[in-house]
């Protein structure tokens, strides 16, 4: 029998990076939204004794490294859960590199789903393990704000919003993304937590009163702004179609708008290879 799991991804209405600990990992503070990611598992059961099967299908992806999805059965079994041989067909169709944790996503899918057939198991510690995003998509709330190294949430009451995300033409990898924040700031970071709260609080504040914000704050955004200006041709169009909000989700490079409702109606520049519109969320 094979089960068919959705996924979820997420968006950051903000993103501070609040200080680098001892150990390389960094705090943020963050406002995550649950969104609906377009993608699914196909879960097969295997016979006692079986590998694990864990295949990317739809998309022609170049991996390098352990596969989330297979670090989440790993790490699920190493945790002392009891876990059958899986064959795990993770049906793709968003670009990877993008922000939008679409993988983390998947894995969660897969940790709710063993969650469902042993309430008991040590899920929530795998989530945190597996990855910063897994805990929120494995929570699922539908909106929350995120602290620590993503394992910290507080979930809050979203408000109702619809949107698009463009995917450009290059992929940004997550350590790439915070060496060049390291190296940008020096570990002087713009916000500390307390601020990076109110400010976060603020932001809520005028999306649940539909005031227009206009660019999102994101630490990551102003060095990739600076290494493709294109962003700037593209924000000027959220701006010009009525957008309330926009910016640059998670550490690149898939950029967002937010709208009151309905579709922005764009002409897409040559550089944006794919656009995922969102329904009225959550």
């Amino acid at each position: 029998m094979r089960f068919v799991l959705p996924a979820f991804a997420k968006l950051n209405l903000s993103l501070r990076v609040t200080g680098r600990r001892s150990d390389g990992y960094h705090d943020l503070l963050s406002i995550f939204l649950r969104i609906p990611s377009g993608e699914a598992l196909r879960v097969e059961l295997l016979p006692a004794g079986a590998e694990d099967r864990v295949e990317v299908l739809g998309m022609d992806l170049r991996l390098t490294g352990e596969n989330v999805v297979a670090r989440a059965l790993r790490l699920a079994r190493e945790a002392g859960a009891e876990v059958p041989p899986l064959r795990v067909e993770v049906l793709k169709s968003l670009f990877p590199g993008a922000g939008l944790g679409g993988g983390s996503g998947n894995a969660a899918a897969l940790l709710q789903w063993l969650a469902s057939k042993d309430a008991s198991g040590p899920w929530g510690e795998v989530a945190r393990r597996t990855g910063a995003d897994v805990p929120f998509l494995f929570s699922g709330a539908p909106m929350a704000l995120v602290g620590g190294t993503g394992d910290r949430l507080e979930p809050l009451d979203p408000p109702r919003l619809s949107g698009l995300i463009a995917f450009p033409a290059w992929e940004v990898g997550t350590e790439n993304a915070y060496a060049s924040l390291d190296a940008a700031l020096r570990g002087g970071y713009p916000k500390d937590e307390a601020s990076a709260r109110k400010e976060a609080e603020g932001i809520l504040s005028a999306l649940r009163e539909n005031r227009r914000l206009g660019f999102l704050p994101n630490d990551f955004a102003p060095p990739l702004m600076e290494a493709h200006g294109q962003y700037r041709e593209l924000f000027a169009l959220f701006e010009g179609a009525g957008a309330l909000a926009w910016g640059i989700t998670g550490s690149g490079g898939a950029a967002f708008a937010l709208t009151r409702g309905g579709k922005l109606d764009l002409e897409w520049p040559g550089w944006v290879r794919q656009v995922l519109y969102l329904p009225p969320l959550p």
